[in-house]
C-alpha cells in the first residue's frame, strides 16, 4: 500500500540512487524498484525487526530490479551518506513520530542531489483529529503519533529548509473509517466484529482491487484521505 505516485514527476536520474528514511518493512523500496528497476535503493530504519521483514520481502521481489536493495540500521537525524548522493529519498508516515522532525527534514535536504525529489507523507489533519478524539490510547501507545500536523504550516517548514513543493494529494480515504473504528473500539478492536469485517474489505482492496472499491477510495481520497502526500524538489 503505497503513499506515493512514483510515476507523477520525473526523476532526473532513473539509473542513480534511492533512500527511504524510515522505511518500515520496505513497501516504498519494492514499490520504486517497480517503477524505476535501474534505480538503486536503500532502506533504514531503527527498528531491526522491521528492517528483517524488509530483507524477507526483499528476497521476494528483488527480480524486479536490476540494481538491488539493501537495508541498514541508521536513525533519521544522522544519515550515514556524503553530501548530495541520493536522486530520489521517500519518508512517509515517519515525521509525525519524530520529536524533532525539522533536524531529520534538514538531513534529507543534506544527503539529496540537487534537482534531486523529496516524497514526505504524514497523516491528514482532520481524519487524525478523529482518531485522537476518539481513542487517548491511539495517542498515547508508545511509539505512536507525537502531533497532528497542519498541512499547510507543514508544506511551509519543509519549504524553509530550502525544497520546492511540485504538488501534494490525498491518499487511502477508505482506511480513515478503519482507524476510526479501532479507535471507537480500542480495548476490543482484535475482537470486534466490525473492525474485522472491515479489516476484510481492506484486505480484498489491497490485494485484489476490486474496481468499485478502487473507484470509491480514488473519489473520497480528495475529502478524507488518510495520507498527505507531498512531492518536493532540491
Amino acid at each position: 500500500m503505497l503513499t506515493f505516485n512514483f510515476s507523477k514527476h520525473k526523476i532526473i536520474n532513473t539509473d542513480g540512487l534511492m533512500l527511504d528514511v524510515g522505511c518500515g518493512e520496505g513497501r516504498h523500496i519494492f514499490g520504486v524498484m517497480q517503477e524505476y528497476p535501474n534505480m538503486k535503493c536503500i532502506g533504514i530504519d531503527p527498528h531491526d525487526d522491521s528492517l528483517k521483514k524488509a530483507e524477507e520481502g526483499y528476497e521476494y521481489f528483488k527480480t524486479i530490479s536490476n540494481a538491488g536493495a539493501e537495508f541498514m540500521e541508521a536513525s533519521a537525524y544522522a544519515l550515514p551518506f556524503p553530501d548530495e548522493s541520493f536522486d530520489l529519498i521517500v519518508c512517509s508516515e515517519v515525521l509525525e513520530h519524530l520529536h524533532e522532525y525539522n533536524d531529520a527534514v534538514q538531513e534529507i535536504y543534506r544527503v539529496l542531489k540537487k534537482g534531486g525529489k523529496f516524497y514526505a507523507s504524514v497523516p491528514a489533519s482532520w481524519p487524525e483529529k478523529i482518531c485522537w478524539a476518539l481513542s487517548k490510547e491511539y495517542q498515547n501507545q508508545p511509539g505512536g503519533h507525537l502531533r497532528i500536523f497542519n498541512q499547510k504550516n507543514l508544506v511551509k517548514e519543509i519549504e524553509s529548509k530550502g525544497f520546492k513543493l511540485l504538488s501534494s494529494e490525498k491518499f487511502h480515504a477508505i482506511h480513515a473509517p478503519y482507524w476510526w473504528l479501532r479507535c471507537l473500539f480500542w480495548k476490543t478492536q482484535d475482537t470486534n466484529l466490525i473492525v474485522n469485517i472491515y479489516k476484510k474489505i481492506l484486505e480484498r482492496h489491497i490485494l485484489k482491487k476490486p474496481k468499485i472499491l478502487d473507484f470509491i477510495d480514488k473519489i473520497l481520497n480528495p475529502i478524507m484521505g488518510k495520507s498527505f502526500s507531498m512531492y518536493f524538489e532540491k
